[in-house]
């Protein structure tokens, strides 16, 4: 599977992250089984739409939908794929580590931020660490790490928001139920740090209400998610994507929030990718 993001339009799609907002994984197109016949890079649009909550806990959800220009990069430093926006710096065959990206959608008419400022796009940076072990059948076990600086746009200026660190296990299954598919299940949790917290969950006594009270939040365990995705290629140019999430916040540090409302939720995720333009001769596998 091969994720298909330029580091613009990733600021619509999280990236396997369990605090995102709206969405939790982008639209995927899954990789011929034969590596000669994958092209350096492809280009096209992607149209996706995403039913989640307005922001992490949130009592509230909104669908969303949009298009946009993706891009697939397969180079032997720098790659596009299932794992992001990826530079990679060390890459032994079962040990990977390189720098990664990701990001959100945006939430501005939640109701229990009402009176507040809205939540703007959100995107990460940072190193990830990687742990692979094909187990035959076109099976792949992995284990991530991934320590990532967080940032919001209003595509005006750009704000730091602190960090997440995010341990991963994954589990992929290529070519199966159907020839150029792919199946893959994952568990992930999160713990971010108090800037990030704060983004989400305070409460200033300038936004306090009779039913929002003031409220401190603090670093510490955010939540954790489950998910599930299924791809199929359906031409040399087209795919199909389909995504669930379970994203659970029990025992997050700041379930007293009057902002933290819901501690189970489910995001859903539908695409139409369709890559026409392609080139440069067989990409890394």
């Amino acid at each position: 599977m091969t994720r298909v993001l330029t580091v613009l339009a990733a600021a619509l799609f999280a990236t396997h992250s369990a605090w995102a907002q709206g969405a939790d994984a982008a639209p995927a197109v899954p990789e011929s089984p034969n590596p000669a016949a994958r092209p350096l890079w492809e280009a096209g649009l992607a149209v996706v739409g995403v039913r989640g909550p307005d922001y992490p806990a949130a009592g509230s959800t909104h669908n969303r939908a949009a298009v946009v220009p993706i891009v697939i990069y397969r180079g032997e430093r720098l790659r596009v794929d299932d794992e992001g926006v990826r530079g990679r710096l060390l890459n032994t065959g079962e040990f990977e580590l390189d720098i990664s990206a990701a990001a959100a959608f945006n939430a501005r008419d939640s109701p229990a931020r009402a009176g507040m400022p809205g939540l703007d796009y959100t995107f990460e940076l940072g190193p990830q660490a990687i742990y692979r072990r094909n187990l035959g059948g076109g099976q792949q076990l992995s284990a991530h790490l991934q320590l990532r600086g967080v940032f919001s746009t209003d595509w005006g200026s750009i704000e730091g928001r602190g960090y997440v660190v995010q341990p991963e296990l994954r589990w992929r299954q290529r070519g199966w139920p159907l020839a150029g598919s792919q199946v893959q299940l994952s568990a992930q949790a999160t713990w971010a740090s108090e800037e990030l917290q704060r983004y989400f969950y305070q409460v200033d006594p300038a936004y306090a209400t009779s039913t929002r009270a003031t409220y401190d939040a603090r670093a510490g365990y955010f939540g954790a998610a489950l998910r599930a995705s299924w791809s199929q290629r359906l031409s040399p140019s087209m795919a199909v994507s389909l995504g669930l999430t379970l994203n659970d916040h029990h025992g997050a540090a700041n379930r007293d929030s009057p902002l933290f409302q819901r501690e189970r939720d489910v995001q859903a995720l539908v695409a139409f990718v369709w890559t026409p333009w392609r080139g440069g001769g067989a990409g890394e596998p």
